[in-house]
């Protein structure tokens, strides 16, 4: 699994954010995201927004089909991790620590840059 992507900055005091990662499987069996954790919040889970009637909803999401050979991406708006607990601000310029696991895949360590609106970037490690 190749994982990209970033982290919402949050002001002192927020205790709550989001992540957006673009995780490509390049292998050629399907996987499924099991679950997010980092230890920068108490809990992170996969959501996903809808809007119906002009109100928006979040729910979480479940494990997240990720098909062989394929790219699932998350945009604000749409699914994404939602960081609850966070033990601290997420600061502009900083990198936001994740763990990703997959049914198949396993453990998949990563960061992502924190931002206002995006910036990309990310690795595996």
């Amino acid at each position: 699994m190749h994982v990209t992507g970033w982290a919402r900055a949050t002001v002192p005091g927020q205790t709550g954010s989001a992540a957006y990662l673009s995780i490509h499987n390049g292998q050629r069996t399907a996987d499924r995201l099991l679950a997010v954790a980092t230890p920068a919040a108490a809990k992170a889970t996969i959501h996903t927004t809808s809007t119906a009637g002009g109100v928006v909803r979040m729910r979480a999401a479940g494990p997240l089909p990720v098909g062989a050979g394929q790219m699932v991406e998350m945009k604000p708006g749409g699914m994404h991790v939602m960081l609850t607990g966070l033990k601290a601000p997420l600061r502009v310029g900083q990198q936001l620590p994740l763990t990703l696991r997959f049914q198949r895949g396993g453990l998949v360590r990563t960061s992502v840059p924190i931002s206002l609106e995006g910036g990309g970037g990310g690795h595996r490690h």
